[in-house]
């Protein structure tokens, strides 16, 4: 058992994590890519086009559980558990704010052109009473737009206050215990988005808990494993990620466009086990090892990808929730002028489609890097 690591005189000396900065920013890339949908491109390969059993979601939203367990809990360990909460509610309450008025922009906006090809399905019916419609957005039960991952989020800081209380004493497997109770809850339910915050909320707390016990983490690898067994665990780690995950991107473009009758079987009889909203306890360990795998991946070659990538990545990972928000409207526009293709229809060429993508990509870096409406869009 990890030992809860004792309140120091000093705030810890903690540096960021750079590798989860160039991971964030890549998933951040695939989110935008994904939600965009102009395929096929040349980035298939790396986006999957979102039908992996995995995606770069629950990537995003444990990084973003281990920076705040790492910077708002850890590192304020020796300062009042008031400061951290503080903190911690403030953030939340303005992705909540921010959440419920996009919300509602985007609805505003969709009844304008009620009739484009290219509008986001789920959008309120014009008949709707207004207030109605504020009312379900205040209460999360009705979101629209491309950043419904601010709502799930500001419900996960609001919870985040009593994990942090539990692990500032040691109490990380009541944490664990609780958090696997919330998403059993998820069958008892009808299910879709409005309950998605209680499968999902396992991954974000055990970012939480990662990134609170990091440093002794870190030592405990360090200290209790040789050199040359890292290295053959990090190597089984990567290959188990890099197998399963060529694996299923055989098996689900097999089955899907290349329309391989084996392939579709299994695809067919496999896809519940991996069912997204759920997050089933298959879809948990697959992206327990393609996470891990990946970070070693990152970690090993951290100063080449720095070197040759850095300048998009970073600035994205480090603005995570800034660059999401931005992403929403880049979508949201691009899809009214280009609407998207269905799922496996190609309407575009490739090479139109990379170029658009590229764009994308290319104004939403341009935004960060001309820290456009920074202090207004929480980052």
């Amino acid at each position: 058992m990890i030992k809860r690591p004792t309140a120091p005189q000093t705030t810890p000396r903690i540096e960021r994590i750079r590798t989860f900065d160039l991971m964030r920013g890549l998933f951040l890339i695939i989110i935008l890519l994904n939600h965009l949908s102009y395929y096929p491109s040349g980035l298939d390969i790396i986006t999957g086009r979102s039908m992996m059993y995995v995606s770069a979601a629950e990537g995003f939203f444990l990084i973003s559980g281990i920076v705040l367990g790492l910077v708002r809990v850890r590192k304020l360990l020796d300062q009042p558990f008031k400061k951290s909460t503080k903190l911690i509610l403030k953030r939340g309450l303005r992705l909540y704010i921010e959440a419920c008025l996009l919300t509602l922009l985007f609805t505003v906006i969709g009844w304008m052109f009620a009739n484009n090809p290219g509008l986001k399905y789920g959008i309120a019916s014009p008949d709707t009473p207004f207030l109605a419609i504020v009312w379900n957005t205040l209460t999360l039960s009705y979101s629209y737009g491309w950043a419904d991952f601010l709502r799930y989020y500001a419900v996960f800081l609001t919870g985040a206050p009593i994990v942090l209380w539990l692990l500032r004493r040691g109490l990380w497997y009541v944490v664990v215990v609780i958090s696997i109770l919330i998403w059993s809850l998820y069958p008892l339910t009808p299910g879709g988005e409005n309950y998605i915050e209680l499968s999902w909320q396992i991954i974000f707390y055990a970012g939480m808990i990662i990134g609170f016990y990091w440093p002794e983490l870190t030592n405990f690898w360090r200290a209790h494993f040789s050199r040359r067994t890292r290295i053959i665990i990090s190597r089984l780690l990567f290959a188990s990620f890099i197998t399963t995950a060529i694996a299923n991107f055989i098996l689900v473009f097999g089955a899907l466009f290349w329309n391989i009758e084996p392939l579709k079987s299994i695809h067919y009889d496999s896809i519940d086990f991996f069912e997204k909203d759920r997050m089933t306890w298959r879809r948990l360990l697959l992206g327990t090892v393609w996470f891990w795998g990946f970070f070693v991946f990152m970690r090993r070659h951290e100063r080449l990808i720095t070197q040759k990538l850095g300048k998009l990545l970073t600035p994205l990972g480090t603005n995570s929730l800034y660059v999401y928000t931005i992403e929403s409207f880049v979508v949201f526009f691009a899809h009214l002028f280009i609407a998207p293709a269905q799922p496996l229809v190609q309407i575009l060429p490739w090479y139109i489609n990379l170029v658009i993508s590229i764009a994308a990509i290319a104004l939403v870096w341009l935004a960060v890097h001309k820290r456009f409406l920074f202090k207004i869009i929480p980052r």
